[in-house]
């Protein structure tokens, strides 16, 4: 029951926003009681957090093969997914727009903390197997996700494995050939 009331949870975020969220809406959306709902997330923010990163663990994780540009492929393609959804963009949306103080600016910001903090143990991994140089991967996630956000969200196109592969490449080798 637990995954049918965070479900229903993320479909009222993006279909009404944050304010939607009662217990009783979700446990109608749901199929369960309020009472279930409540006893379970005695406080609405937990519900809302949990909710959030239950959908980032589902709908986008860093897988960890050995290759990492293939992982990072893997990474961009799984966020470009949810960024083509309904939910996905009312969400990533929500969280843009509210203000500083709003829960779901809040939620969205610690869900990103969260989805960084994997892809900073992917990037240890390949800095210490010899795949990366040291980076700082705060940015390389900026510099990856970036084009994705602008090609999904603002363009409206969907993501291909061989943009999301250009992306990576173009990050990880750079657009200026060194001179030996």
């Amino acid at each position: 029951m637990s995954e049918q009331v965070l479900d229903a949870t993320v479909e009222l975020i993006a279909r009404h926003g944050v304010a939607a969220v009662t217990y009783d809406a979700v446990a109608q959306l749901a199929g369960s009681s309020r009472a279930t709902v409540y006893r379970k997330w005695p406080h609405r923010d937990d519900l809302l957090r949990a909710a959030l990163t239950r959908f980032a663990e589902v709908s986008v994780s860093v897988p960890d093969t050995g290759d990492v540009r293939s992982d990072l492929v893997e990474l961009l393609c799984a966020i470009g997914s949810v960024l083509a959804t309904p939910s996905g963009r009312a969400i990533i949306n929500a969280s843009i727009t509210a203000d500083d103080d709003d829960p779901i600016r809040q939620l969205g910001l610690e869900v990103l903390r969260t989805r960084l903090a994997v892809l900073e143990a992917r990037v240890a991994g390949a800095v210490d197997s010899g795949e990366l140089p040291p980076t700082d991967a705060s940015f390389l996630n900026t510099m990856l996700v970036a084009p994705v956000h602008l090609h999904v969200m603002r363009d409206r196109r969907p993501l291909t494995r061989e943009f999301a592969e250009r992306v990576v490449r173009t990050v990880l080798d750079g657009v200026v050939p060194r001179e030996s």
